[in-house]
Order: C-alpha cells, then sequence, then structure tokens
C-alpha cells in the first residue's frame, strides 16, 4: 500500500484485526519495488509504524534492512 502516515496505518491494521468467526491470527504482508526510491523511503516509515503498533517485522529483505 503506498502510505507512510502513522495514523492510516494504525486504521488499515485495526481493520485486520476486527474479530470474524474462526479468525486465528492476523498477518500482514506489504510488499515494495525496492527499484523505485520514494516507495523504499515509504517502506522504511511504515516499518518504524509497524514496529510502534507493537507488530514485529519477520523475514526481511536484506536491501531493506535498517
Amino acid at each position: 500500500m503506498p502510505i507512510s502516515w502513522k495514523g492510516i496505518l494504525k486504521q488499515y491494521a485495526r481493520r485486520l484485526h476486527r474479530t470474524y468467526a474462526n479468525k486465528e491470527e492476523v498477518a500482514i504482508y506489504d510488499y515494495v519495488d525496492t527499484n523505485i526510491e520514494m516507495a523504499k523511503r515509504m517502506f522504511g516509515r511504515r516499518k518504524k509504524g509497524f514496529v510502534a503498533l507493537g507488530y514485529s517485522i519477520e523475514d526481511s529483505h536484506p536491501l531493506l534492512s535498517d
């Protein structure tokens, strides 16, 4: 998703936590085109936002590591 503002990120992530029958876990997959510098920077901001919201980041691509 082409966003980086923490408020919108929080809103989108919280929607995934709505209660539904048989839902057992929530996972967010975030894809980025590392060839586009602006997209890469926005992804870096989203990563920080996800961590601030209490999510853990798994399997980060080596090119996107902090």
